[in-house]
């Protein structure tokens, strides 16, 4: 290394003067080699001094770097520090804020409840007024309205006030009922011709009752239809028509005032079916004392007068069959049962039983119901049965028409062999005796036609 070192300055120094001319150059070579090394040693120099300087910087940049971090450090506490006090400060705001709202829906409900009790303290003190003074259409709709009201305090039902209020409506609520019964005692009196808003004020009277409970209608319906029956019941227990042969006009009677109040009778509502439940009532009290007609008979009834009963008592059931709806019913008509000419005597009196077991059958069960509470009958077509309501009690006194119709068709027999030739037709290939068989099968069928109907 040494040796080519040596080579090169060697090269240098020939390439430099390469002649002995060129000698005369040497100083100035020299003065600018020692130049270009005092300028190199100055760099050295600057050197060597940048890098003790930048030793004590890196040490000062390192110490500065240190003190930031820490500084950083501690700001994140402080920011952690703030940002826990902050959630803190939220949840406190966020639970004082649900306090408030809840404050709010207390503050909100209270005066709602207040505002409502106030509204019922004076709707109660106006429907009292209205009450003592008869104001039914007016008091119909304020017990609406103090219904409402009512049930918006079935939470406080156990506070004096409400109580108080409470029993304080219940008693008007009578007083209404009380004045509205007066009201319609007066109906059928002869007081709604002389008195001319009564009438009105009865139809007013009407909505009262829709507006109070159930039962205040049915004691009404009921009351009304019991008042209404009470002449009836007078005039047919009495001497005179207690009678089997006045039994078409207690079917009159009752015609006779459907008609004359139809009316007045508009008062009611509609859906209340006064008449339907009237003549239901009526039905009932007809039955009840024709039993007691047919029970207290010394002797057998006659069968002219009990067919009779029997028939009008047939068609005025199918009257008010047609008229409130009763359920089908099935008629054999006089010609079906004409036709039928070669039937013999057990399919005739098999056909009877099975029609009137199947009438009665469906009126004992239409009773049934009704008594058991199985079905509502207050409202027209709802199940109950007019047919055989009150003809069923006759079941029990027809012997006497069996054994009439039975001794006539003995007579009819005896009569026929009597009048019996006794002569076969010549061909014949049966010995029917065609004299006497005619006559014999137009008699069944009449006495088949007699009992149908």
């Amino acid at each position: 290394m040494a040796t080519t070192d040596k080579q090169s300055a060697l090269d240098f120094i020939n390439q430099m003067f390469p002649t002995e001319t060129s000698l005369s150059g040497v100083d100035p070579l020299m003065q600018k080699i020692h130049s270009e090394i005092r300028r190199v040693d100055a760099e050295i120099l600057t050197a060597v001094r940048q890098q003790s300087n930048s030793g004590s910087k890196a040490r000062e940049d390192l110490a500065a770097a240190t003190h930031a971090v820490q500084e950083l450090i501690h700001k994140m506490q402080e920011i952690k520090t703030k940002a826990e006090q902050s959630e803190t400060m939220v949840q406190e705001i966020c639970r004082d804020i649900k306090k408030l709202d809840f404050a709010k829906k207390h503050i909100t409900t209270t005066i709602t409840a207040l505002h409502r009790l106030t509204m019922l303290v004076s709707a109660v003190e106006q429907l009292q007024v209205m009450a003592s003074k008869r104001q039914y259409k007016e008091a119909a709709a304020q017990l609406e309205a103090v219904n409402q009201l009512c049930s918006h305090f079935e939470a406080y039902r156990d506070f004096e006030k409400i109580t108080e209020l409470r029993e304080k409506f219940k008693s008007i609520k009578q007083i209404l009922k009380s004045h509205v019964f007066s009201d319609f005692s007066s109906l059928g009196t002869g007081k709604e011709t002389e008195e001319t808003n009564l009438l009105q004020q009865l139809s007013d009277a009407c909505l009262v009752v829709d507006a109070l409970e159930p039962s205040v209608r049915e004691d009404l319906v009921k009351n009304f239809c019991s008042r209404e029956l009470t002449s009836y019941q007078q005039i047919f227990e009495g001497a005179e028509l207690a009678k089997l042969d006045k039994t078409e006009r207690r079917y009159a009677w009752i015609k006779r005032r459907l008609r004359s109040n139809e009316e007045i009778w508009k008062i009611f509502p509609s859906q209340w079916h006064v008449s339907y439940l009237l003549c239901i009532q009526f039905c009932k009290l007809t039955r009840t004392q024709i039993v007691d007609i047919l029970n207290n008979l010394r002797e057998k009834p006659d069968v002219g007068i009990l067919l009779l009963a029997l028939q009008r008592t047939l068609e005025f059931e199918e009257e008010l069959a047609e008229k409130f709806g009763g359920g089908s019913h099935s008629r054999e008509s006089g010609n079906e049962i004409g036709e039928d000419t070669v039937g013999d005597n057990n399919q005739i009196v098999s056909d009877i039983r099975k029609k009137y077991e199947k009438k009665l059958g469906a009126h004992n069960r239409s009773e049934n119901e009704e008594k058991d509470g199985y079905k509502d009958f207050s409202v027209p077509g709802a199940g109950f049965n007019f047919r055989g309501i009150i003809s069923s009690c006759f079941e029990a006194y027809l012997g006497v028409y069996v054994e009439l119709e039975e001794k006539t068709l003995m007579e009819h027999l005896e009569k026929l062999i009597q009048e019996e030739t006794w002569d076969i037709e010549e061909g014949s290939q049966t010995n029917i005796l065609s004299s006497s068989m005619q006559a014999l099968f137009l008699l069944l069928s009449q006495e088949k036609v007699n009992l149908s109907s």
